[in-house]
């Protein structure tokens, strides 16, 4: 899929975006948000990449972080705008994830909420983390935050039928015909193992590379350092 029919689906997406994480994920994706916030240290200058709505650069903000949420979709950050109207330690801006409009050793951190698999399935994701290592200043580190699958066992037998019959019926009902069908499954399930995905990062230049299982491997946190 190019980059416009991604574009185009997440703008349908954003009245009811928000409400269908909260219900799609238990509530998680608030705790997972805040995991990531905390890993950071007050008063760190961070870029929010995929920023989308703003959820986890408003939680950066309120643990005493300065942002800039980036986005590619002008609808979804329009709706980040309203969340933080006011702010001031916070800004955001439309750019793609590959062809980021900052100068090298920019920001004191990057991160990102479940963003990572939309650019591995845009065939974007080794450019963008080539990015993300030039504009991060050296021994500073790089948080993504990003669902997965459950290695083994009954929880994986359970996240698999959860991803084919429920998450489907919480989708249609939030968002009736604008549901994009299997994208959100078809994204996970595709998704590279973890281990392939921190030997990306190393590729890019990143040291220090980790993955961090979060609930049984539902989601997981990928970090990597310039050092």
């Amino acid at each position: 899929m190019s980059t416009k029919p991604i574009r185009d689906m997440f703008d349908a997406l954003v009245p009811e975006y928000d409400r269908f994480n909260r219900l799609s994920s238990l509530g998680l994706d608030v705790l997972w948000r805040r995991e990531v916030a905390s890993m950071f240290s007050k008063g760190s200058y961070i870029l929010d990449v995929g920023t989308g709505t703003g959820d986890l650069a408003k939680e950066l903000v309120s643990q005493g972080m300065d942002v800039v949420g980036v986005d590619f979709s002008s609808k979804m950050l329009d709706a980040a705008k309203e969340k933080m109207a006011g702010n001031p330690h916070v800004v955001f801006e439309l750019a793609k994830a590959d062809e980021l409009q900052f100068g090298p050793r920019t920001f004191d951190g990057i991160t990102s909420a479940f963003v990572i698999r939309n650019l591995h399935h845009g065939n974007i994701l080794s450019q963008s983390f080539r990015e993300f290592y030039r504009v991060l200043k050296p021994q500073s580190q790089m948080i993504h935050l990003e669902l997965s699958r459950p290695p083994s066992g009954f929880l994986s037998w359970g996240h698999k039928a959860y991803l084919k019959f429920i998450l489907p019926l919480i989708g249609r009902a939030n968002f009736g015909e604008r549901w994009p069908k299997d994208y959100l499954s078809t994204t996970i399930e595709k998704f590279p193992e973890p281990k392939i995905l921190c030997q990306q990062m190393r590729w890019a230049g990143f040291e220090r590379v980790c993955h961090y299982p979060l609930n049984g491997g539902i989601a997981g946190l990928f970090v990597g350092w310039r050092c």
